[in-house]
């Protein structure tokens, strides 16, 4: 069953940038307000925020604290859904949703609860960064976030995430490598989208649609040389750090993998995680790429961003070259 909250109109919905997710009310409510206080530390307005709550049952007390929470934020939630979780199925209400508040012209933020959005500038320089481009669907990469001895701890209300999780690394292909149906488009996240962007199951990327999809890059982050190396990602200018490495991990893997409704490349990628933290329950930070301080400064976002994209139109002209001689070659 949904329940469609009515504390929030479309008029009510600012032009500013909009943020859409969902919270298990099972398993992330501790996440719930330090996910509130980044975005809005980012400046989304309250009558922007829209999180769905997805509860197994109709009375399931996390529910009552989660609109809690969201009150104390001046937030309502976009939807009660009460309904064993699927991501397809969650993927299928947040589309909606964004159909429902989203006009013409509004820029989207989606983000899971686990995953606080770093950008190098203020969002609406950001958003006017892209408009003279013409870009429409704007990727970064994972950075894991990981408690200083690495193993799976409690998410707690203080300190701030980054002080409760402060090591920076690449944990997600260091465990599960690729292949086995999950691949590098598992690896990075759509951050920030035009309101005619569509986010794919995952939101990992857009549904394809050539006509409304421009992508920062031109191409998909995912497709971009030097994505699965660590270097590349830490030095991404816009970065999703991802907080999915506390105690409530392995039950939530659990429930994953017991879903029916699960993707093949979920259950190959979860199925990793699982065998991985039942064996060490943690992490071997030794053998763990990580961040390290930079003897140079890095070059500034505009700058690091230009190159990065004339090195994909290079990379694209060139295989439109070889394309055309492999017609014309006797």
């Amino acid at each position: 069953m949904i329940h469609h909250s009515t504390a929030k109109t479309d008029a009510e919905v600012r032009r500013g940038p909009i943020l859409i997710s969902c919270l298990g009310v099972d398993s992330d409510l501790a996440l719930l307000p330090h996910f509130l206080a980044h975005y809005q530390a980012l400046g989304i307005a309250p009558g922007a925020v829209h999180v769905i709550l997805n509860a197994p049952g109709e009375d399931h007390a996390g529910v009552d604290e989660a609109c809690a929470t969201l009150a104390r934020f001046g937030h309502a939630p976009a939807e009660i859904w009460t309904d064993r979780y699927s991501s397809a199925a969650m993927w299928e209400r947040r589309r909606a949703v964004q159909a429902r508040v989203a006009r013409p012209g509004d820029w989207i933020v989606n983000a899971d609860v686990d995953e606080l959005h770093e950008y190098p500038a203020p969002l609406p320089e950001v958003i006017a960064w892209c408009e003279a481009r013409g870009i429409t669907a704007l990727q970064g990469p994972f950075i894991d976030r990981i408690a200083p001895d690495g193993g799976l701890a409690p998410v707690r209300e203080t300190p701030a995430l980054s002080d409760q999780f402060p090591v920076r690394a690449e944990a997600m292909i260091h465990i599960a490598g690729l292949g086995g149906g999950h691949d590098a488009y598992g690896t990075v996240k759509l951050m920030l989208h035009r309101a005619e962007v569509r986010p794919s199951r995952g939101g990992h990327h857009p549904q394809a649609d050539p006509r409304r999809v421009r992508y920062a890059l031109h191409r998909p982050l995912a497709e971009f040389p030097g994505i699965t190396r660590p270097g590349f990602r830490f030095a991404h200018p816009f970065r999703v750090h991802h907080f999915k490495w506390s105690d409530a991990l392995v039950a939530g893997l659990h429930r994953r993998l017991a879903n029916p409704d699960v993707s093949p490349a979920g259950k190959a990628y979860g199925t990793k995680l699982l065998a991985h933290f039942e064996t060490r329950g943690g992490f071997d930070l030794s053998a763990l790429p990580r961040t390290e301080p930079r003897i140079r400064p890095p070059l500034p976002w505009r700058l690091h961003m230009a190159a990065l994209r004339r090195g994909a139109q290079m990379r694209g002209k060139a295989a439109r070259i070889k394309r055309r001689l492999r017609t014309i070659s006797p």
